[in-house]
């Protein structure tokens, strides 16, 4: 058992409770954080619930500078360019319902 003195709360209306400010501290929780209860045989323990931050992932990458961006640009139209010319040099089949004729 921990040598520190226990917090005896009480239950308020509709089960709950308030952890006193050395239980939040300890926690490193506060104001709408989530905490985690889990449930034992003969006791209860109270933990911080860490949430995955769903945009630490994309700080972290790199931003990309204007030079790299405007490569990028210039490669993509490029890669238009080329696909265009290749269309143009391709032999297309005209179908009778191609003409302006077939409809009259």
């Amino acid at each position: 058992m921990s040598d520190k003195k226990p917090h005896i709360v009480e239950i308020g209306q509709g089960g709950r409770i308030h952890l006193p400010k050395d239980v939040m501290k300890s926690l490193d929780a506060g104001p709408g954080n989530q905490i985690r209860f889990e449930i034992g045989e003969d006791s209860v323990r109270i933990l911080r619930h860490q949430v995955k931050d769903p945009f630490a992932e994309a700080a972290k990458k790199k931003t990309p500078g204007i030079q790299e961006l405007m490569s990028q640009q210039e490669a993509r139209k490029k890669e238009a360019a080329d696909l265009f010319a290749k269309g143009m040099q391709e032999k297309h089949e005209i179908r009778p319902e191609d003409r302006e004729d077939f409809w009259r």
